[in-house]
């Protein structure tokens, strides 16, 4: 654990909303705040607690990446649950001293309830009716899609690259003439018959790609930096070109395979066609489904009456 990483702002936002959603559940009714006889507890305020099938139940809640990204954020995790023990307490002392029990409070909170509950009923009854089955699309539907869309499934040419980075962190003339006097040491290695793979590991003050050999991925030129681009563009495959400097130091990289540009194939598109065809079609459903519900025919608005609402708002 690294309690000094920060936490990204969507995994805060996230957890964040999972713990109010179990506080507004717990909540409910102010003599259920105690954990069960057994239950093992992860924080307690007084008599509030949260116990940890609570805590497991809103990591399971989360996506892979953002579960990993809590789980490594353990001062952030200790903080959401103090904000949760406050704000259990806040509401106990709220209903306590009968603030609850206000009229305007009462309407509130029960104005909140319809529009939660008229939510989560129409959207999970809408999700209900509009169900695509389970073999849609069929192959022969997923072939229509990919013909109908496949001049637009280009993928661009990529290029396989390793690289040797030398970091140079002081911008005084001296030190950067010394870090590209080195790179240049290193290139003219490599170009004679150097192992680049074994000097990478050695000498690239990128670690990541150093334990790799140097191997930065399989990239197309807009995802790699510009001052790098116009040299891996020169390259042919094994080639290794003269150190190119950037804003964070020198780059002396090696192209070792590359790949034309494309059309993406009908496997390759397989997923994201599925996905966006069955989104399409539960869409259709719905509106199938407002449509019967609702009829034109059947639907009107006084527009008078309406006038007149306005009006008196103004």
């Amino acid at each position: 654990m690294n309690p000094k990483k920060p936490l990204a702002p969507a995994h805060l936002r996230t957890l964040a909303a999972l713990l109010l959603a179990a506080s507004a559940s717990l909540g409910a009714a102010a003599q259920q705040i105690a954990a069960p006889t057994g239950a093992p507890v992860v924080a307690r305020l007084g008599e509030l607690t949260v116990r940890q099938d609570e805590v497991e139940k809103l990591l399971q809640a989360l996506p892979d990446a953002e579960r990993a990204a809590v789980k490594d954020n353990r001062a952030s995790v200790e903080g959401w649950l103090r904000q949760r023990l406050l704000g259990e307490a806040l509401l106990k002392e709220a209903r306590d001293k009968g603030f609850t029990d206000k009229p305007e409070v009462k309407a509130r909170i029960d104005a909140a309830v319809r529009e939660l509950t008229a939510r989560i009923v129409t959207t999970g009854y809408l999700e209900s009716v509009s169900q695509v089955p389970a073999g849609y699309p069929s192959e022969a539907e997923l072939s229509a899609a990919y013909e109908q869309g496949k001049a637009g499934f280009n993928l661009p040419a990529t290029y396989r690259v390793a690289q040797i980075f030398l970091a140079t962190p002081d911008t005084a003339t001296a030190a950067v003439a010394k870090v590209r006097e080195e790179a240049q040491k290193l290139a003219r290695e490599a170009r004679g018959g150097g192992d680049f793979a074994a000097l990478a590991r050695a000498k690239s003050q990128d670690r990541s790609s150093a334990e790799r050999g140097g191997e930065v991925g399989n990239l197309p030129l807009a995802r790699m930096l510009p001052e790098v681009r116009d040299a891996i563009g020169k390259l042919k495959t094994g080639q290794v070109g003269d150190p190119v400097q950037s804003a964070a130091g020198f780059h002396v990289v090696k192209l070792l395979d590359s790949q034309p540009a494309r059309t993406a194939t009908l496997e390759e598109m397989r997923p994201q066609l599925q996905a966006a065809l069955r989104q399409q079609r539960q869409q259709q459903l719905i509106q199938a489904h407002l449509t019967q519900l609702a009829p034109a025919t059947q639907l009107s608005i006084d527009a008078a009456a309406l006038d007149a609402a306005l009006r008196k708002t103004n």
